[in-house]
């Protein structure tokens, strides 16, 4: 099968398999069934989702809209004998730490990510890009001033840089590396929302009515006995063929989709694109495509069981899936093949609400399993989880910690955690801290009057300018090599 494809093959399969698009609410027809079971089994994630992480989800629409400021420390406490048994002083571990920031303002079409680290006590700099509308710079502790150089030469500022030509630039263009660009988001929430709900809706419509069938049947959900309403959706090779072929060509005049494609990568031809992928579906044969199976078990409208089979000429991918969705989450997923058809099970439960525990275990094989609880609390804008991963691998066990303390203030655009990740390591306890900080709507400013352009540079100053740096960077090593002492 062409490899273009199967992408667009697997997301049909998620739709058809858990689809939300329900459109069709007058008539009582085998797929109306399906679409509206569907459609409120997904009602019934967002409201959970939405109800237990309210503030998080609110601030996590605003930083893609709006602007933002991020920082993050990372630093970890383990014990001076066990760093010592490697060979290594203890303080380039205990006396170390990195601090990274992000920030971007897409009104000011600024943007700023910078790195810190610490070694041995020995603080190295601040390592920063950062980008306006008409530069991007450059500052280093190695650099005696900033460098900057025009958003229209960042290729031709690389090369000088580095002394060689880039070998492949095929999706390379200077807008491609604009830090604006890469930090900026080209697509909004309700975007998404909007263009994933419009394609749901394309496709289920495109599935003939008649490739849906009513019944009822004796079932196990999550290990309780039920007789269900069944509604059962079958696919044939050529059905699937045909759904990609409309779907693409649907896609190849939307104006939305490709605004965004423009706006991530200026260098696609997004029209050549599709129509080159179409040619090759077009030209596929009839086995390349898989027949797909989908049956979901309805209690009034709620979708407690699903079934599907995805057969590529008998090697097939089977998935059954159990859920109960209201205000707590019981379910379970199973995945596998003809010849492993537990190949990967998934089961557990979230209870509670403000007090939520986890419970959830995990197979992979025979050889690989894992036991994963948490214990959260909110409390005053304050959400705290004690989160436990019991993992067996092979003969090995391992138990890994992570404890989080997060606050989140979404009415006044903050946002603050500390978070430790703990583990043992031949006996000894291991501690990883990560701290993190989040503002947004609050305006960034690029002022670097100092910046010299590298482009301007003759050669004799390029070489004085690297050289410099080699200098600085040997000097660098020493001073830390002195502080590990």
């Amino acid at each position: 099968m062409p490899k273009k494809f199967i992408a667009i093959i697997i997301g049909l399969v998620v739709i058809i398999g858990g689809g939300i698009g329900a459109y069709f609410y007058f008539t009582n027809t085998p797929k109306n069934k399906y679409l509206l079971s569907e459609k409120k089994s997904y009602e019934a994630m967002n409201e959970y989702v939405g109800q237990r992480f309210e503030s998080e989800l609110a601030m996590q629409k605003d930083m893609t809209d709006d602007s933002y400021k991020m920082g993050a420390s990372l630093y970890a406490n383990v014990p001076d004998e066990l760093i010592e048994s490697m060979g290594i002083p203890a303080s380039m571990v205990n006396s170390s730490k990195i601090e990274m920031s992000a920030a971007h303002d897409p009104n000011n079409k600024t943007s700023r990510i910078s790195i810190n680290p610490t070694v041995a006590d020995s603080e190295i700099g601040n390592i920063v890009w950062s980008a306006d509308k008409s530069y991007q710079y450059i500052e280093a502790p190695v650099l005696k001033t900033p460098l900057k150089f025009k958003n229209a030469e960042i290729i031709k500022s690389i090369e000088k840089l580095t002394g060689e030509k880039l070998s492949d630039t095929q999706g390379i263009t200077n807008e491609t590396l604009n830090l604006n660009t890469l930090m900026s988001s080209t697509v909004t929430q309700d975007d998404i929302d909007e263009i994933t709900s419009r394609y749901l809706r394309f496709i289920l419509e495109e599935i003939d009515g008649d490739k849906f069938t009513k019944g009822e049947d004796k079932v196990t959900v999550l290990g309780k006995e039920k007789t269900l309403d069944s509604v059962t959706l079958n696919l044939k090779p050529e059905d699937v063929k045909k759904l990609i072929l409309s779907t693409l060509k649907e896609m190849k005049t939307d104006k939305d989709i490709q605004k965004i494609v423009k706006d991530t990568d200026v260098s696609i031809e997004y029209k050549k694109e599709i129509d080159d992928i179409i040619k090759e579906v077009e030209k596929a044969e009839k086995k390349e495509f898989p027949t797909i199976k989908s049956v979901i078990y309805v209690e009034g409208k709620d979708v407690q069981k699903r079934l599907m089979t995805v057969d590529f000429d008998g090697d097939a991918l089977n998935v059954e899936m159990d859920t109960n969705i209201a205000k707590d989450i019981d379910m379970k997923l199973v995945v596998g093949s003809n010849e492993q058809p537990e190949f990967i099970q998934l089961e557990g439960s979230s209870k509670g609400k403000d007090d939520v525990k986890d419970h959830y275990t995990l197979t992979v094989g025979d050889e690989i399993s894992a036991d994963i609880t948490n214990k959260e609390t909110l409390k005053d804008k304050t959400r705290q989880d004690a989160v436990v991963f019991n993992i067996n691998a092979d003969t090995e066990n391992y138990v890994v910690k992570y404890d989080q303390k997060l606050m989140t203030d979404a009415k006044n655009n903050k946002q603050t955690s500390k978070g430790v990740i703990s583990f043992d390591m031949g006996g000894e306890p291991i501690q990883i801290h990560v701290d993190t900080d989040t503002v947004l709507k609050e305006k960034l400013d690029v002022k670097l009057a100092d910046a010299q352009d590298m482009n301007d540079f003759t050669e004799e100053e390029m070489n004085q300018l690297k050289q410099d740096a080699s200098s600085k960077m040997l000097g660098l090593y020493f001073t830390l090599m002195g502080a590990a002492q």
